[in-house]
């Protein structure tokens, strides 16, 4: 299994409650038709935490996720008239956008998976943390896994992009957002991830791993689509 990330900008001259909206509302419906997609997931940021200056390539206005069994699933999705429909209502709402292919290892606990056509919002309880190589990491480098820790997160997934070479035509910039690596964490509550983002083994996680160094770490709602 692995998913689909898009990690895309918001349209210049439309609100971040316009963009919500519509990503919620209209593109969500017509990407619920999309074929052998497993799951849709819609992450709206709630806070950004940090983000580094300047940020590489474009802004970060949303990342959604698509699960689907395999690369070759994803490619005959791509091809269907409802992954067209899709990529026509792109430019009424997202400005550039970068795409990437990831695989997810649990490293503990279970991901909680939202119910399906909830609106964004509730507590900010997901931290997304975007990050890319060190230059100085040896090849082949291997994230180091958080282990368990008293008032930190419940369940941890590691991603790694394995393939950034599907760009979307639709009519927006074609990105390049040097995400190589994309961490969730989820909390039991906002006031949680906040504590533990501040804490010492939350700054060691965002900022001092040995092998990637952070591009931004988001407070999310994760909105599931299907």
């Amino acid at each position: 299994m692995i998913f689909r990330s898009g990690v895309f900008s918001r349209k210049d001259g439309i609100s971040e409650a316009e963009f919500g909206d519509h990503w919620f509302q209209v593109h969500g419906h017509l990407a619920s038709f999309m074929p052998g997609v497993h799951r849709y997931l819609q992450n709206h940021i709630r806070e950004r935490l940090f983000e580094v200056q300047p940020f590489p390539d474009h802004e970060v206005g949303g990342i959604s996720q698509q699960w689907f069994d395999d690369v070759a699933a994803m490619e005959r999705c791509e091809r269907s008239p409802e992954y067209a429909a899709v990529k026509r209502d792109i430019p009424n709402f997202q400005g550039a956008i970068t795409i990437l292919v990831l695989a997810g290892e649990p490293v503990f606990g279970t991901a909680p998976v939202p119910e399906k056509g909830r609106a964004p919002g509730g507590a900010a309880s997901k931290l997304l943390v975007l990050s890319r190589l060190r230059a100085t990491a040896p090849p082949g480098a291997r994230p180091a896994l958080l282990a368990p820790t008293e008032g930190g997160p419940f369940a941890y997934v590691q991603n790694t992009v394995v393939d950034s070479a599907h760009p979307v035509s639709a009519n927006v910039p074609s990105g390049k957002v040097p995400v190589e690596a994309m961490a969730e964490l989820f909390f039991d509550s906002e006031q949680q991830l906040h504590n533990w983002v501040a804490s010492a083994a939350g700054q060691a996680f965002i900022h001092q791993h040995p092998a990637y160094e952070p591009l931004a770490a988001y407070a999310v709602n994760a909105v599931r689509i299907t």
